[in-house]
């Protein structure tokens, strides 16, 4: 018994524009298919994280914070993809459960530091294995070299978005 392929997984023809809108089909395009797969990946850690008492973003923006990719709202904004009105919010329910510390600078008192508390980073610490856990199956039978490669890609993709942002 022969099977067919799903139509998410059949192979198109290859197009010398892989971008043509005359042959533009939404449940192939690249970026349903990136925002697809990043639900997918969102949900996982959301019902990962909820045992910590934590939303996901909540989880990354403490990631952030750990590891130096942010250091106040502006920041964390611009890193999450976010406005900062919500990430505002955010920190103000992290702040609430004694997870963050706001600290208005000395030298600007407009400009707000962020940093965790020690019961901010007891939860980071089991973040890595969430992460790493729900990363594990969702790639299941990616060989190291393809995440890599997809790794890579996707790297392309955001460093294309910040030339395009500089022009």
């Amino acid at each position: 018994m022969t099977t067919q392929p799903s139509p998410s997984s059949a192979i198109a023809p290859a197009a010398s524009d892989p971008f043509d809108p005359e042959h533009y089909e939404m449940g192939r395009s690249i970026g349903y298919v990136l925002a697809r797969a990043k639900s997918r990946l969102a949900y996982s850690v959301e019902q990962q994280v909820s045992g910590l008492d934590v939303t996901h973003p909540q989880a990354s923006c403490l990631m952030m914070l750990a590891k130096g990719a942010a250091r106040n709202v502006t920041d964390l904004a611009r890193e999450l993809g976010t406005d900062i009105g919500s990430v505002t919010r955010l920190l103000s329910r992290l702040e609430r459960r004694g997870l963050i510390a706001r600290n208005r600078r000395d030298d600007d008192r407009r400009v707000v530091d962020l940093s965790l508390t020690p019961a901010g980073e007891a939860i980071v610490g089991k973040l890595p294995a969430i992460y790493c856990d729900v990363l594990r199956r969702h790639f299941e039978g990616f060989t190291a070299a393809e995440i890599e490669t997809l790794r890579g890609l996707l790297q392309r993709v955001i460093d294309n978005h910040q030339d395009l942002c500089k022009s």
